[in-house]
């Protein structure tokens, strides 16, 4: 058992991971996690572990999704992935995968989700990923597919770095004492969204906010709104790539991640406000 523990807790972080890009909130992703321990602990004579416990974690996972389709669509407003902080030792696929993408990750049905990540993120062959999700390798296939199409029409979505990140809260402050919108729009691509998911817990627009000038307004008229509350921005990482982290008196308020289109403008801003969301980065 002592052995089996050790291989276990040896690939604990990257099943984590795995659970969250399934699930999308930290403590799912540990329910399950937990659970395929307990499977795991059932099998006489484990071979190959990381396989092995990769399509339990996969199993488990798909479960809860489907079962959680109701709750996030009865959920108040826009459903937003809970931001993480960076772990001391990154994960190599969150290289292929950023908060954005995740953000967009609703279009997918579960059997989508499990052949993309497993496949193109994970580099499972579809025969392995067949035995994994019950569908056959050339279903799979075209289920890998269907996800890759499915996240490319939702426009491309390049990473930001700090520096645009510091250059899109400079702008922010130059609108927002001038009270003059151009050197905000300067920087929105013309597709810009704007995705606000407070679940009903605290303030959040209902719908996504699309357009420039829209998102800019919005962006200006909310501050006003909270002008006495001071509001400090930092730039913090979060899922692997530089955030802005908005803070109160009474702490952590809005994390607001970033998208990019290939000019350089941000083309997509997902602004989570839920505190169950944000707790874990207090």
């Amino acid at each position: 058992m002592d052995d089996r523990l050790a291989t276990f807790m040896a690939q604990r972080p990257r099943l984590l991971r795995l659970a969250y890009r399934y699930l999308e909130t930290a403590a799912d992703a540990e329910d399950v996690v937990q659970d395929a321990w307990l499977r795991y602990c059932r099998v006489e004579a484990p071979q190959h572990a990381g396989k092995l416990l990769t399509t339990i974690v996969t199993r488990l996972a798909l479960d809860k999704l489907r079962s959680a389709t109701h709750r996030r669509e009865t959920y108040v407003g826009e459903w937003l992935p809970e931001p993480l902080a960076d772990v001391a030792e990154p994960d190599p696929a969150a290289l292929d995968i950023s908060y954005a993408v995740m953000a967009c990750l609703k279009a997918l049905s579960p059997a989508e989700r499990a052949a993309y990540f497993l496949h193109d993120i994970y580099d499972m062959s579809f025969a392995d990923i067949a035995q994994t999700i019950g569908h056959s390798p050339a279903s799979c296939r075209k289920l890998a597919q269907r996800a890759r199409a499915a996240l490319a029409a939702a426009k491309p979505r390049f990473r930001p770095t700090q520096d645009d990140l510091a250059r899109f809260v400079q702008a922010f402050d130059a609108s927002n004492s001038s009270g003059n919108l151009a050197p905000l729009t300067a920087l929105l691509a013309e597709g810009v969204e704007f995705v606000s998911d407070g679940g009903g817990k605290a303030p959040a627009t209902i719908n996504i906010i699309r357009g420039p000038d829209a998102v800019a307004r919005l962006m200006l008229g909310l501050a006003r709104k909270r002008a006495d509350e001071q509001l400090a921005y930092t730039i913090r990482c979060v899922n692997g790539d530089p955030a802005i982290a908005i803070r109160t008196a009474g702490g952590l308020d809005t994390i607001v991640s970033l998208s990019l289109d290939a000019a350089g403008r941000v083309n997509g801003l997902y602004a989570v406000r839920n505190p169950d969301k944000l707790q874990r980065l207090q």
